[in-house]
């Protein structure tokens, strides 16, 4: 019975021996592999475009079958769409809203060769000599662009994901030539899909805010009620509610502004109706609101002015500063 024994297991632990003895040839052939997702974060953007810079790590073997080569891979990179952007003429990113914004990945900064999916070109094919014994870790750089002139939500952020990437190489002795596509050429190569953690952005939900000079004119001292307008102009993103007011001046009196001048002070009253009945306050519902559309950015406001009867004021130059604020 024991030499039955030994007899029936020696196979068993010889063919183990063989199995353990193959496995780091295996795990160290000519390959190469990403470390990590492609990630894109553009901060945040304005109507005149943004740009970023990203990476994707890869790192491809050395020989190690004692041969004493230094290996040359050709590397071709491939980023799919993500979830908002097949069939779609840019890649772009939504708010899941309803709102998009659309960006582009280049292979380099002058935005010449755009990154597409498996199968499309040109090829973003990059170079990496790896020598004997050491692996290569390369960044392949991505270059993202915001498109400008859009015009989009400032409500929420805005998010890609799902991007499929592939990288496919070929490896071979200093100086060969790949085909365009890392698919033929050298001694032999594969390909590697990688996933993007995501591509994202905040849209810049500033508003700005400039204003008209109201001017009374050159008169005599005023028997009647003397008119005049002027224009503040608000410019918010899309669907952003808005309130503007107007201090009281730098002469105001406890119940009417003022202007000053050589002769004293004139008094005078800004409103924000043209009958003239409300007028127009720094805070509380007296000021003017609304909401911008997503076909109309800027909005003009009237501000009506006037300065009420007095017929004993003094000849002169007068003049007040307002301070409009825009709430948003």
């Amino acid at each position: 019975m024991p030499v039955v024994q030994r007899f029936r297991w020696w196979p068993a632990l010889a063919l183990l021996a063989v199995m353990l003895s193959g496995a780091p040839d295996a795990a160290r052939a000519q390959s190469c592999y990403i470390n990590g997702a492609f990630g894109m974060n553009f901060g945040t953007v304005s109507s005149n475009g943004q740009s970023a810079v990203s990476s994707i790590s890869v790192t491809c073997l050395p020989d190690y079958s004692g041969g004493n080569q230094t290996f040359q891979y050709q590397l071709c990179t491939y980023i799919g769409p993500g979830n908002f952007s097949a069939g779609q003429p840019t890649r772009r990113m939504g708010n899941y809203n309803g709102a998009y914004l659309n960006y582009d990945l280049f292979a380099d900064p002058a935005r010449t060769l755009l990154i597409g999916a498996p199968g499309s070109t040109p090829v973003y094919q990059l170079a990496l000599l790896v020598p004997p014994g050491a692996p290569q870790t390369i960044s392949v750089p991505v270059h993202g662009w915001v498109y400008p002139g859009q015009s989009v939500p400032a409500v929420a952020g805005f998010q890609e994901v799902g991007h499929q990437g592939l990288l496919a190489y070929r490896y071979g002795t200093a100086g060969f030539q790949a085909g365009a596509d890392c698919n033929s050429g050298g001694s032999g190569g594969g390909s590697t899909p990688f996933y993007s953690s995501a591509v994202e952005a905040s849209y810049d939900n500033g508003c700005a805010i400039s204003a008209t000079d109201l001017d009374f004119g050159q008169v005599t001292p005023p028997q009647y009620a003397l008119r005049a307008t002027a224009n503040i102009h608000v410019q918010c993103p899309p669907d952003t509610p808005w309130k503007v007011g107007l201090d009281n001046g730098e002469h105001f009196d406890g119940g009417m502004r003022r202007m000053r001048g050589s002769g004293g002070y004139v008094k005078y009253q800004l409103y924000l109706d043209q009958s003239l009945s409300v007028i127009w306050e720094a805070t509380g519902p007296n000021m003017a609101s609304g909401i911008t559309s997503s076909g109309r950015n800027t909005i003009s406001l009237t501000v009506y002015g006037e300065v009420p009867p007095q017929p004993d004021a003094q000849a002169g130059t007068y003049a007040d500063t307002i301070v409009a604020t825009l709430y948003y």
